[in-house]
């Protein structure tokens, strides 16, 4: 009786399975690190607004915001493909196939289709995404930088570039995507 009691509180002290990496104080993220893909594609070109990130003591976030339309509820929700690559894949520009260097160790690759940073449908180019190429983020856990790799023919992609390979989630809406790191 007394070695089974024992064994109990060794297991509930020091764990008893789930992410042995979670920050302490965190619950566990429960995340993963295969692809994820949008159901489905939009039926028009989604226009990318703004990249942002945030951190707190246990996620990291990356958060992708596109153009609304007011007639659709806040507009489309952008296609999407989130996945890790080989760091020559994710450090290569598209179509030209230059090498953009990124600091980090694993690489997520969010890729957009159909989707730009800039509308051409009009008379006059106009660039929805004034931001910057490159972003290197302070006070993330587990997110070095985050680069534009591709802006061609309605496919956007970004690689991120992480310390280590993290357990991730993804949560679409009108108008937003947001990748978790835990």
């Amino acid at each position: 009786m007394r070695r089974g009691a024992l064994l109990l509180l060794v297991l509930v002290l020091g764990g008893s399975g789930g992410d042995k990496t979670a920050a302490k104080g965190c619950d566990a993220f429960g995340g993963g690190t295969t692809a994820r893909k949008s159901a489905s594609s939009p039926s028009q070109t989604t226009l990318l607004m703004g990249v942002g990130t945030e951190s707190d003591s246990c996620t990291d976030r990356i958060t992708f915001d596109f153009k609304g339309d007011l007639k659709d509820s806040g507009g489309p929700k952008p296609g999407y493909l989130v996945e890790y690559r080989p760091a020559d894949e994710a450090q290569t520009e598209d179509a030209s196939g230059n090498h953009i260097p990124i600091d980090g160790k694993a690489f997520l690759v969010v890729r957009f289709e159909p989707a730009a940073t800039a509308d051409i449908t009009g008379a006059k180019l106009e660039r929805t995404y004034i931001g910057p190429r490159t972003i290197k983020p302070e006070g993330m856990r587990w997110v070095q930088q985050v680069s534009k790799t591709g802006d061609f023919e309605a496919v956007l992609t970004w690689a991120i570039g992480l310390s280590e390979q993290r357990a991730f989630k993804v949560t679409s809406e009108p108008s937003r995507l947001t990748i978790e790191l835990g």
